[in-house]
């Protein structure tokens, strides 16, 4: 690994002395130019200004720089083109804070591509130049161009393949489109540009300064632009998740949905989400180029940058990774890291995990992206924390659940197989001596055996999931009522009034448990030979009412002897409409049937659901 990054630099350096020295050389070995320094500072000024204000690619490392460089070494030589060029890079780069040893790199290989375009022009550029007309010089100055990006690019993109990992994204042909629009905007200049100095033009360098100036304009407004851009889609980006995160479960897809779009908007070469479990680090997400070692490796809290912002609850932005003690491990896993980015994904004072972004290039974040960063971190803890309360919420409910269950088997089914436990043994001791009596308590026996069956499968409907759910509201209620019919032979009319419309899963949920309840209390104790069940759709509330001809209770005592025996059916169904902030309602006496009503009243949610389902159907 160290043998290939070394040839990659010493290739790089070798690069950068062949130009430098050339550049020299031909500094140096110029003849005497007519143009003026007025017109070299123009040209100078106009550069700085386009170098300063890149085009959005390759980082922020695209400009539109040939046109100055090619009406430099033309008006002067190549070699103050190529010594201009370096002193504006490295300067731009000084200021910019960013890596000087890339800013060289990309010096030596434009300067080895004007050199290319020098030798062209020296053996046949300048001939084809002589012969006149309009086809020769202009195909001149198109093989210029293609010889300039095709020298200096290929020298780029070549000497990338020398690394262990080649950086794909900032070649050539993933770029192709700002690539080739930089080309052809270097050529219609060029073009301009001889064709200013062949027709006789004013050349001063106030000439200078407004025929190139628009192409500096541009640069800045491109740059300008592209910022904008990026803090539009900035708000996209945190909009777009704090709309769909929250909807997820899963904690590795919630980072994933946070990493991932951040290279739209966040410069990165390599991105990693961690989860702290059992005091390690762990990585679940990765994104960009990240080392094999960094995909599989888990990290203690006190090893690397990521441990230190787990442990102490505190965002890191480092601008010169060499540098900074808390990066020395991270260099270790991935000697190329320049500058590092990580806030902690922290909830209620409890780091839950880390997320870290890496660049190979020096002061390569800013603070506005460390805040940004921080936001998606916050929105990030929200879905976690919503994961984990759906997630104890489901495990509240199936602890009820078997409890409730627990409770029916005891109360219910357990006491019915008892009692005929109690049957079948005495039946066993008086068969040869009491017949007659064996015989009724075998009856009595066999009449608990079948209510015990119908309490078992009551519960085993109760533990399905709600059909409520599957299939809809009115045909679960449909099926459930014809269920009651048939086990029971008890006569079970269903109708639903008013305009449909579509509820909350649980509200319907609630609906169909309610019915459900209330008709198995009906075949247990109502003795009735009717029951009918209406749901009525109205403007403003939907109600379920449940209602039997038969022997009817005192609601007062059933509680009480509910609560005394531990059966909670009336009980669990108002519990169940308070959660919802429904009315339930029991209407009954001793001999006059029963009435159980619930009501729900339609929210803003619901409202507003019913408008869009009207709409949507033409209602």
């Amino acid at each position: 690994m160290k043998r290939k990054f070394g040839l990659e630099r010493v290739s790089r350096w070798l690069v950068v002395l062949a130009a430098w020295s050339w550049a020299v050389v031909s500094f140096l070995n110029q003849g005497d130019s007519h143009w003026s320094v007025f017109h070299l500072l123009t040209l100078t000024a106009l550069l700085l200004i386009t170098e300063f204000f890149p085009l959005p690619g390759h980082e922020g490392r695209v400009t539109v720089h040939f046109p100055f460089l090619f009406a430099i070494s033309t008006m002067y030589s190549t070699g103050v083109a190529g010594i201009l060029y370096t002193v504006i890079v490295l300067s731009v780069t000084w200021v910019m804070k960013h890596s000087l040893i890339r800013a060289a790199f990309r010096t030596g290989y434009i300067i080895l591509g004007l050199f290319a375009v020098q030798l062209f022009l020296e053996r046949l550029g300048d001939d084809w130049m002589a012969s006149g007309g309009v086809a020769w010089p202009a195909l001149t100055l198109i093989v210029v161009v293609l010889l300039y990006e095709g020298v200096g690019k290929g020298i780029r993109d070549g000497i990338e393949y020398l690394r262990p990992r080649p950086r794909k994204a900032l070649m050539w042909r993933n770029n192709w489109r700002l690539e080739l629009g930089a080309a052809l905007l270097s050529l219609f200049y060029c073009l301009a540009y001889y064709a200013m100095l062949h027709q006789g033009r004013d050349t001063d360098p106030w000439a200078f300064l407004f025929f190139f100036a628009p192409l500096a304009a541009f640069a800045v407004l491109s740059h300008v632009i592209a910022r904008l851009i990026r803090k539009e889609r900035k708000l996209k980006l945190l909009f777009l998740l704090t709309t769909h995160i929250n909807k997820d479960l899963n904690l590795k897809k919630v980072l994933r949905q946070t990493l991932h779009p951040l290279s739209t908007v966040i410069h990165y070469h390599y991105g990693i989400g961690y989860l702290l479990r059992d005091g390690r680090l762990y990585p679940v997400v990765t994104a960009g180029d990240v080392p094999e070692p960094l995909k599989r490796q888990s990290h203690p809290l006190n090893r690397g940058l990521n441990g230190w912002v787990a442990s102490h609850g505190l965002p890191a932005l480092v601008h010169y990774a060499q540098t900074d003690p808390r990066c020395h491990t991270d260099l270790e896993d991935n000697e190329e890291v320049r500058s590092m980015l990580a806030v902690p994904l922290e909830m209620d004072g409890e780091v839950l995990g880390v997320i870290t972004l890496g660049k190979n290039e020096e002061n390569g974040f800013e603070e506005v992206d460390l805040h940004f960063l921080q936001v998606l971190a916050s929105q990030t803890v929200v879905a976690i924390k919503n994961a984990r309360l759906i997630d104890e919420r489901e495990r509240r409910v199936v602890a009820e659940e078997r409890n409730r269950l627990a409770r029916e088997i005891h109360d219910g089914i357990a006491q019915s197989f008892a009692g005929v436990l109690m049957k079948v043994e005495s039946s066993l001791k008086a068969f040869d001596t009491q017949p007659e009596q064996v015989k009724a308590w075998l009856e009595e026996s066999e009449e608990k055996l079948r209510h015990g069956l119908k309490e078992v499968r009551y519960s085993i409907t109760a533990l399905r999931p709600s059909p409520a759910a599957q299939i809809g509201l009115i045909p679960a209620l449909t099926r459930r009522v014809e269920a009651f019919e048939h086990e029971t032979d008890v006569r079970g009319i269903f109708e639903h009034r008013g305009k449909q419309m579509p509820l909350e899963p649980e509200l319907e949920e609630a609906i169909y448990m309610v019915c459900h309840e209330a008709l198995s209390n009906a075949a247990k104790h109502a003795q009735a030979n009717k029951v009918c069940v209406t749901l009525i759709y109205g403007d403003e509330e939907v109600r379920l009412t449940v209602e039997d001809n038969g022997v009817g209770f005192s609601l007062a005592k059933a509680v009480y002897k509910a609560e005394a025996q531990k059966r909670y059916g009336i009980v669990g169904m108002n519990e169940r409409a308070q959660q919802l902030g429904a009315a339930l309602h029991f209407d009954s006496e001793e001999g006059k049937g029963t009435s159980v009503v619930l009501t729900i009243p339609i929210g803003e949610e619901e409202e507003a659901a019913v408008h869009a389902h009207s709409s949507t159907f033409g209602g």
